[in-house]
């Protein structure tokens, strides 16, 4: 069937349920360790590119093209947040990653990682902070921008996840920018993870901080395009996904400092099919904890830590934009040992969050919209 006459069906399908309130996103699926149904939980998106959940259980989600929704508990009701973000929403670009800070009930902060524009739209990637009141953002505050001579007209490989650990550090992705040999070059921020305090400040025992010239706020290089950060449950370390180019999607634990190789090693090859390098190993660069070859366009990541689907305690859950699929990823002692999908969205799957008694919310693409995963 022609994608638009699925799609205007679809919609139809859409509106249908509205009105009698159903549910088009929904079934049933057998699992090697369990079962679950799948419901949707809120509509209406572009592309729902990240999600947060406040301390009492409502949901944020980013829409790609500028919008940062509210969502109450039940998914019942969807309320746009006022901001006076203007974000360069082209390609690969727009609203991106949001997080809830670690004190929220005290200090009600929020933070946005977006690719921003100035002039004759030039874009890079930028992170602020607002504080959230209801349904408007106030005290809005960039606390990461990068130089304004790296803005281009690129508009590809921003990065923008956002996590923090458990001392209150922020960490943020930006990618290579498509110009791939800055992941190498420390004096610039493009294919880095970043580390900062919550207020923007840079912490003075950041590798390259006392470094001359360097960009102070690295904390990890060699990276091509990062857009899933997650902390494991048990061991504390800081998880990363990230976009290879045709195979070489990494999945990769952050250490200070280290290189990650990108493009001097990788699994991958250009997309017309030709070499980038020989190398896939080299000395002072670290292998990924896995690589999917063919590349599945690993996104969002996130580890299952609840007691719903407790036989998958631990384990981490992986979006798939290429393959529109959930995977479930077994760790053991670092390393992967297992893999399962267990969820053939028949969508881009952007986004996966642990939620409220442990269900799983999955940000879905065409049309845009949230599902909720729940065991049977």
């Amino acid at each position: 069937m022609p994608k638009i006459f699925a799609k205007i069906i679809f919609t139809f399908t859409v509106l249908f349920s509205q009105n009698i309130g159903g549910d088009w996103d929904q079934g049933s699926y057998d699992t090697q360790l369990l079962s679950f149904q799948v419901n949707t939980f809120s509509t209406g998106y572009d592309i729902p590119w990240g999600m947060a959940f406040l301390p009492n259980g409502e949901l944020l989600v980013t829409d790609i093209s500028g919008s940062l929704w509210r969502v109450s508990k039940n998914g019942r009701e969807k309320r746009q947040i006022g901001n006076s973000l203007v974000v360069y929403y082209k390609g690969q670009g727009g609203l991106l990653d949001v997080q809830v800070h670690p004190d929220f009930e005290r200090n009600h902060l929020i933070y946005l990682c977006y690719s921003d524009i100035q002039r004759k739209n030039l874009s890079h990637t930028t992170v602020a902070r607002a504080v959230l009141n209801d349904h408007s953002l106030e005290d809005f505050q960039i606390i990461y921008k990068a130089p304004e001579q790296l803005f281009t007209k690129i508009s590809r490989h921003f990065g923008s996840r956002i996590v923090f650990d458990d001392a209150g550090y922020l960490y943020f992705s930006i990618g290579d920018r498509g110009v791939r040999d800055q992941a190498q070059d420390i004096t610039l921020p493009n294919g880095k993870i970043h580390r900062i305090h919550d207020d923007g400040s840079i912490p003075e025992d950041n590798p390259f901080y006392h470094q001359k010239s360097a960009a102070r706020t690295i904390w990890t290089y060699g990276n091509r395009n990062p857009q899933g950060l997650a902390i494991h449950p048990i061991t504390r370390n800081i998880w990363e996904s990230e976009h290879g180019p045709r195979g070489g999607d990494e999945l990769n634990i952050i250490h200070k400092g280290h290189n990650y190789g990108w493009p001097v090693i990788t699994y991958g090859i250009n997309y017309i099919g030709t070499k980038i390098t020989d190398f896939t190993h080299k000395e002072g660069m670290d292998q990924p904890v896995w690589h999917w070859t063919p590349s599945i366009a690993v996104c969002g990541i996130q580890f299952y830590s609840g007691k719903a689907f407790r036989p998958w305690q631990n384990n981490l859950l992986a979006a798939s934009l290429k393959f529109e699929r959930l995977h479930r990823v077994v760790i053991e002692n670092g390393e992967k040992v297992d893999e399962e999908i267990i969820f053939n969205a028949g969508s881009r799957v952007r986004d996966v969050e642990v939620g409220p008694g442990g269900l799983i919310y999955v940000a879905l693409e065409d049309p845009g919209r949230i599902v909720r995963l729940s065991p049977l």
